[in-house]
């Protein structure tokens, strides 16, 4: 399998330290070798004595017939559309993180894939480190899902967490922006988008129904208050930022918004900048995944394991 990656930020560096660390065990676990041939960013990267290419332009690597699969981590969806539908059209499979680029442009991505008969698959766009897109596609789906809740965005639950141990809304922030989990500009993260991103492409994927995003009610957490927390406390609940998702007659409900938690709540305890989704089945009951929703590493390998699925698997139908 011969790559290409387009977007060398924390995530990206990080898949190509862990296919360098686990290379062994990667490549035995896919069934074939697994080479880099290019690198793409906007930055100079120093190639030197390195066995793959660096490049400012994405052509090179979409003009390379000797690449075969694409990993596209640099987020955005106008962009990187225009990047990954070069990629799709030239007979690449491609791995993508984007969930906003999914979430808001997805079916027109799928739809191509299908017209040029390759793979697109995107385990790092949901949740990070945990396996919960391959999980729910191809584990869950004949429990007859009727509805997901989770805790999706890592910022927004450090930033609650350090809330209910005395912090106010502002230091919190400041906290989770130098602990590296909130960018310098969190928006996403705490007006409730990112998570919006998340639930509306986990129910496309749950039920093959893409919701105009536009319409999905978003309200975020950053007006919530200690004085919000501690009456939380009182009531023995936490408060939490979620996404819902919940299968209909008339068709699929999405919003994501802050709730109160009870203890006897699968998500209660989850805390810090762990992510988990919960899924409830007419067939199977309750389902909880939980790990670490981001960071280098677990998304990394996340990103990794969408490499196995293009060597081994089907296209999935979506």
């Amino acid at each position: 399998m011969n790559i290409g990656i387009i977007g060398v930020g924390t995530v990206g560096q990080g898949v190509v330290n862990l296919l360098d660390i686990e290379k062994k065990a990667i490549e035995n676990r896919i069934g074939e070798k697994v080479n880099i041939l290019w690198l793409c960013d906007v930055r100079d990267i120093d190639d030197r004595d390195k066995e793959w290419k660096f490049t400012t332009n994405y052509k090179d690597i979409i003009g390379d017939d000797k690449v075969d699969t694409v990993l596209e981590l640099m987020g955005g969806n106008t962009t990187a559309f225009d990047i990954t539908a070069s990629v799709i059209e030239s007979g690449k499979n491609l791995i993508t993180a984007n969930k906003h680029l999914l979430a808001t442009r997805g079916e027109e991505l799928f739809t191509l894939a299908h017209k040029n008969k390759v793979k697109i698959f995107f385990e790092a766009a949901v949740a990070g480190g945990i396996p919960s897109v391959s999980t729910l596609y191809e584990g869950l789906f004949p429990g007859g899902i009727k509805s997901i809740k989770g805790i999706l965005n890592g910022t927004a639950n450090y930033i609650l967490t350090k809330m209910e141990e005395g912090l106010s809304y502002d230091k919190a922030l400041s906290l989770a922006q130098n602990e590296g989990y909130a960018e310098a500009d969190p928006t996403f993260d705490i007006k409730g988008i990112d998570t919006g991103h998340k639930i509306s492409l986990i129910s496309y994927l749950t039920w093959g129904v893409l919701t105009d995003f536009d319409s999905i009610p978003i309200e975020g957490m950053d007006s919530i208050t200690l004085e919000d927390i501690e009456k939380a406390k009182k009531e023995g609940k936490r408060i939490k930022l979620l996404g819902e998702a919940v299968k209909e007659k008339d068709g699929i409900s999405i919003r994501v918004a802050p709730a109160m938690v009870s203890e006897d709540d699968l998500l209660y305890n989850t805390s810090g900048a762990y992510n988990a989704i919960e899924t409830e089945g007419t067939h199977l009951g309750k389902t909880l995944l939980y790990g670490q929703g981001a960071g280098m590493y677990p998304t990394a390998s996340a990103v990794i394991s969408d490499l196995y699925k293009v060597a081994n698997s089907k296209a999935w139908k979506v």
